[in-house]
C-alpha cells in the first residue's frame, strides 16, 4: 500500500514510524483490535464453535515488522533462542526437523540398534495462552532491553479488542494475555516465551540422542515439540520438565492429544509395557503421529511424509506456472 504512494506521504510516514521508534510509544490507536467471530461448525450458540479474526492497524503492522526485524537480528547475534527451536526463523525451514528427526532415528535404530523414546506434545492454544506480564518479564531476563522492549511493552500494555458483528462492534476491553494475531512479532515472542523450556530440557541430566557430536533432546518448530531419548528414563525425566515449565508459565497440554511413540525396527505391542505420565496423567502410546504436518510410523518409515512434501511442492510448482502463464496472457492482451 504504501510503496505505491507518492513521496512525501512515504516521507510522512518515515517521520512518524522515527517519532514512535525514539518515543517507544506506539499509539494507542493502533493497539485496538477488531475480532470478527467466525462459525467452524455444530451449534451456533456454542462460543466455543468460533474463531475469532482479529484485525489491526496496517501501519502498525508495518512497524511491528521492523521491530521485529532488530528482535530477530538481536537474538541471533547473542544467540539467544535454543538451537532446537527453528519456528519461523530466518534460514530455517520445516524439513530440516523433518531431516533431523529421521537422521537420529535412523543411526540409533540400525547402527546401534536401540530404541527411541519420544513424544509428540499437543499444547491447547499456546499463542492465545501467554500471559503480557510473563512475556515482559521473558524479554527482560532473555536481555532485551531499551526502546526495544520499552515499545513492545507500550504495544501489550495498552493492547485492547472489540467483538464486531456486521456494523457494529462492542466496547473495547483490555486483553491480557495471547500474541496479536497477524502480528510479525508473534511467532518471535512466542519463542521468547517458550525457550526456557527449551533450554531446561537442552541442560537437564536426561540423556537425549547424539548427530553430529551434539545432544538432541527435543525438537521445537513454534509450539510444534517433540521430546526424544534413547531411554525410558529420560524421556520420563522430560516430561516432568515439560510438567514444570507448564505450571509456572500457565500453559496447557492437551492429553488426549500428547502421544508417546517407540521408534525400533519392528514395531510391536511390547512398546505398551512402557508407562509414561504427564504429572500423573499416564499418556498413550501410538504408532503413528504427525510431527509438523507430515505423517510418522514407529517403525521409521517416512514414505508417507516424503510423498506429503512431493505432494505439497508439485502443487507449488503447478500454482506457481498457471501464475506465471496468467500474467504472460495478460501482458500479451
Amino acid at each position: 500500500m504504501i510503496k505505491y504512494t507518492d513521496n512525501k506521504i512515504q516521507l510522512a510516514v518515515l517521520k512518524l514510524f522515527n517519532i514512535i521508534l525514539s518515543s517507544s510509544i506506539f499509539p494507542n490507536i493502533w493497539n485496538q483490535g477488531l475480532i470478527t467471530p467466525i462459525h467452524k461448525s455444530g451449534d451456533k450458540f456454542d462460543p466455543n464453535n468460533y474463531c475469532g479474526i482479529c484485525v489491526n492497524s496496517n501501519l502498525g503492522k508495518i512497524l511491528c515488522f521492523i521491530i521485529n526485524s532488530r528482535l530477530v537480528h538481536f537474538l541471533s547475534e547473542n544467540i539467544v533462542l535454543s538451537k532446537c527451536q527453528i519456528g519461523f526463523l530466518p534460514n530455517d525451514r520445516m524439513t530440516d526437523h523433518v531431516y533431523i528427526l529421521h537422521t537420529i532415528i535412523d543411526k540409533q535404530i540400525n547402527r546401534n540398534k536401540g530404541k527411541v523414546f519420544s513424544c509428540f506434545v499437543d499444547f491447547k492454544k499456546a499463542f492465545d495462552s501467554i500471559w503480557h506480564e510473563s512475556l515482559l518479564y521473558k524479554l527482560m531476563e532473555s536481555g532485551v532491553g531499551g526502546k526495544t522492549y520499552e515499545i513492545i511493552k507500550s504495544i501489550y500494555t495498552n493492547n485492547k479488542c472489540a467483538v464486531q458483528i456486521g456494523k457494529n462492534h462492542t466496547h473495547f476491553f483490555p486483553q491480557g494475555h495471547g500474541v496479536r494475531q497477524g502480528c510479525s512479532l508473534s511467532p518471535t515472542l512466542f519463542n521468547i516465551y517458550i525457550n526456557e523450556l527449551a533450554r531446561a530440557l537442552e541442560q537437564s541430566a536426561a540423556l537425549g540422542l547424539t548427530l553430529l557430536e551434539s545432544e538432541v533432546k527435543c525438537l521445537l518448530f513454534a509450539d510444534d515439540l517433540v521430546l526424544l531419548s534413547p531411554t525410558k528414563e529420560g524421556l520420563q525425566q522430560h516430561l516432568d520438565i515439560l510438567h514444570r515449565f507448564c505450571q509456572t508459565w500457565a500453559m496447557t497440554v492437551i492429553i488426549s492429544k500428547t502421544k508417546i511413540m517407540v521408534f525400533q525396527k519392528r514395531s510391536s505391542h511390547q512398546d505398551h509395557k512402557y508407562k509414561f505420565h504427564l504429572d500423573t496423567i499416564a499418556l498413550e502410546h501410538t504408532k503413528n503421529d504427525t510431527f509438523l504436518v507430515l505423517n510418522i510410523n514407529a517403525t521409521c518409515i517416512f514414505h508417507k511424509a516424503v510423498n506429503n512434501l512431493r505432494d505439497k511442492a508439485r502443487s507449488a510448482f503447478y500454482a506457481i506456472k498457471r501464475n506465471i502463464k496468467f500474467l504472460y496472457q495478460l501482458g500479451a492482451g
